[in-house]
């Protein structure tokens, strides 16, 4: 069974691949991982602000108070002005072993367009292998919404992924630690070096006589 702390390394490890800002920061009652991503789209800058953290039982009350505080961090890490040459696009995540239905369906619905930025909730259920997001698209342009669409689904990826790449880890890490082949098995003093017939003699036939 994968852990919340599990899916969230692998997170963490994606979002510093894709060239995102890495912190953490303490969020309510728990500590989310964040990444922060500047881009930019048609002129707009994008600001991206995908953050994630890990909840026992992720409820749509839960879902609801963790979006609206990383809505706040967001708009405090903010880079141009709100609306006119930047958006801030939010994707906020809980990860948890149970997802109940009504936080599912929250993370599912369409999203609510608000003023040069859009804010999508995420909630990952470890036990069911599940992850519920909107990702589809809106009245924003295509080449936005496939960008948002994509960091979403890059950065929340889906639990049998993270649990194959752990699993893979693991494995790495209980192999043997060299990885470069052995060296040859040579007598002592290393290499020795190959031996000719002396001068003046000649050289012995081989079996087949050539």
């Amino acid at each position: 069974m994968l852990t919340p702390e599990q899916y969230l390394g692998a997170m963490a490890e994606r979002i510093q691949r894709a060239g995102g800002r890495l912190h953490t920061v303490p969020m309510g009652p728990t500590t989310a991982v964040v990444g922060l991503f500047t881009e930019s789209v048609l002129l707009t800058t994008m600001n991206y602000c995908v953050i994630a953290a890990a909840c026992p039982e992720v409820t749509a009350a839960a879902l609801y108070d963790f979006t609206g505080r990383a809505t706040q961090h967001a708009r405090a890490n903010l880079v141009g002005t709100m609306g006119w040459t930047a958006s801030s696009v939010v994707i906020a995540g809980l990860v948890g072993q149970r997802v109940y239905p009504d936080a599912a369906q929250a993370a599912s619905a369409k999203s609510g367009n608000q003023f040069g930025g859009e804010t999508r909730m995420v909630a990952v259920d470890l036990s069911a292998g599940q992850m519920y997001a909107f990702v589809g698209g809106k009245f924003w342009g295509a080449a936005i919404q496939g960008s948002v669409n994509a960091k979403l689904t890059y950065c929340f990826p889906q639990p049998a992924e993270v649990y194959q790449q752990v699993q893979w880890q693991q494995h790495q890490s209980s192999q043997p630690m060299p990885q470069v082949p052995p060296p040859p098995v040579v007598g002592p003093g290393g290499p020795q070096p190959p031996v000719y017939p002396p001068p003046g003699h000649q050289p012995q036939q081989g079996p087949y006589g050539h």
